[in-house]
This record gives C-alpha cells, structure tokens and sequence, in this order.
C-alpha cells in the first residue's frame, strides 16, 4: 500500500557577503548622544553602514517616509584616542590650544620646541627616529630628509626600529633638544569610526567634509547618502539599526513511498536523497507525519 511522508524542512540562511541591518528613523530631535542612548535601549546602536546594500536600504527607508532632511548615523571622530607606537598616550604635553584638530584631519603628532602638535599627516616634515641597538641619546636619530607621517614611519622601521616615542620628561627633553621646528615622532590616533569601532569605508563625505569648521565638530549625520561632520550637541533626527542575522524558511515536501514510512530507516534514506549523504549544520530536519 503506498503511504505518503511529509517532511518540514526547517532551516537558516546566514547573511553571505555583509552583515545586512534594518534600519529606524526617528524624526525626534536629540543630541547625537541622546540618540545612541536611545538607539542602544530600543534597537542595536545609531546606523552603522558598512556597504552599499546597506547604504540602499537606509535610503530605501527613508524615501519610504518621505524623509529628505540630515540624521544622525553611528559615526564619531575619537579625538582622545592618541598613541605612541601603539601604546596608549599617558603625560600630555600638547602646546597651549592643541590639540584643536584644525580643517578636521589633524590625526598625526609632531614635536615643537614649545609642545606636541597635532598635524594632517600628509604635511612633509623631518623626523626623529628610535633604535634600541644603541644605547643613550644616541638612541634618538634626527633625519632632516622631509616625508610624510607614514612614510616617516615606514623609514625609520625599515633602517632602525620606529618612530621615537615621547614617554617621559627625559625622552622629551632629548627629542626636543634635537628639533628645531615642527618634527614628526611616533605620536598618532584613529580617524572617524563607526560606533562597533570598526574605520568607515563605503561612505562617502559631502564634498569640503570633513571640516570641524566650528571646533568640537566630532559626530557624523548623514544627508542624501553622503557623510558630514557637526557639534555632538546638535540637534536632529536619527536612523537606528538592529542586524539581520538569517531568516528561517520552511519547505514542505510530500514523498510518496510503498515502503513503511514509520521506519526509522526509511525515514533516513529519504532525507539522505533530499539533502545529501548528511545535513548540513545550518539545515536541521524535522519529520511531520
């Protein structure tokens, strides 16, 4: 007597190329703080767009509601997080007024006879170098040759050990002691990231962006799919996110069988035809008789 089988498979497709995030606008003006805060208690966080699909859906959203105004999204400038070689800046000793991080790109450190300053790391400056094969001030190497921060960097890696490091007043008066104007050393932060900390790639800045052309301008909203930076204090309207980690699919098959379908065997041997010689771990079977 032929007897029918009806399987429910249950199973979960994971996100392929990119981590695809639903998207919230709130037209309810806040602080971009304010609007983490909020962001973080209801959903994940303030909008991290980390690609182009992502970029397409918050549009798509917005448009939806007829929205064409700036909003707040998950990006900050983390002016505070200064490093020597990496290692987390301790002692400050910053000229009078710096660090202001002046036309929004100063994220390289140079040393002057009257402090650190901050500096766009592309400006060409001569450099003191480290190299711990010597003993000393002869440890600290002045090059008068002129390059950018990274290829400062990059020399005095490649010919002793790295940048010199400001550390304490001793290496400071000695690295200064060997500067006459403004010299790079091994001082630098991180530029605009993404509030999961992750550095910003896919966006795009409105052009002249970004400027901190008020001072403080340190948190990011977006307008008409391009990035510009404002005081954190402003107030505006805010996109959300939550992640869209898979969706579960259900698929109903009717196997017709002159078998005893309440064999255990049975059973196997089909699902073995219907996914393979076994199940994959993100596609768990469940029989329904």
């Amino acid at each position: 007597m032929e007897q029918h089988l009806f399987i429910l498979l249950f199973f979960t497709v994971p996100p392929i190329l990119s981590v695809l995030r639903q998207y919230y606008l709130i037209q309810q003006g806040k602080t971009w703080s304010d609007a983490q805060a909020y962001c973080r208690a209801t959903y994940t966080d303030l909008a991290i767009i980390d690609s182009n699909d992502n970029m397409v859906r918050l549009q798509n959203g917005a448009q939806r509601q007829q929205f064409s105004s700036s909003a707040w999204i998950g990006l900050y400038n983390p002016i505070n997080s200064w490093h020597r070689n990496y290692e987390r800046v301790g002692t400050m000793r910053w000229k009078l007024g710096a660090p202001d991080n002046s036309g929004g790109h100063q994220e390289c450190g140079a040393i002057k006879p009257v402090g650190w300053v901050d500096v766009v790391c592309t400006r060409s400056n001569p450099s003191v170098c480290f190299d711990d094969s010597y003993t000393g001030n002869q440890r600290y190497i002045y090059i008068s040759t002129t390059m950018t921060w990274l290829e400062a960097q990059a020399y005095c890696r490649q010919h002793h050990t790295d940048l010199a490091s400001s550390r304490d007043a001793t290496e400071y008066s000695v690295i200064k002691g060997l500067t006459s104007g403004s010299t790079w050393f091994g001082l630098f932060r991180d530029s605009w990231k993404w509030t999961d900390q992750t550095n910003i790639s896919t966006i795009s800045w409105m052009t002249g962006k970004a400027d901190n052309a008020l001072g403080n301008e340190n948190c990011g909203y977006i307008n008409n799919g391009q990035a510009a930076d404002a005081l954190c204090s402003d107030i505006m309207p805010f996109f959300c996110y939550s992640d869209i980690t898979g969706k579960q699919q259900t698929l109903r098959v009717k196997v017709r069988s002159k078998e005893d379908v309440n064999d255990p065997a049975v059973m196997m041997a089909i699902l073995d035809g219907h996914l393979g010689r076994s199940n994959p771990p993100h596609f768990p079977a469940f029989i329904k008789l």
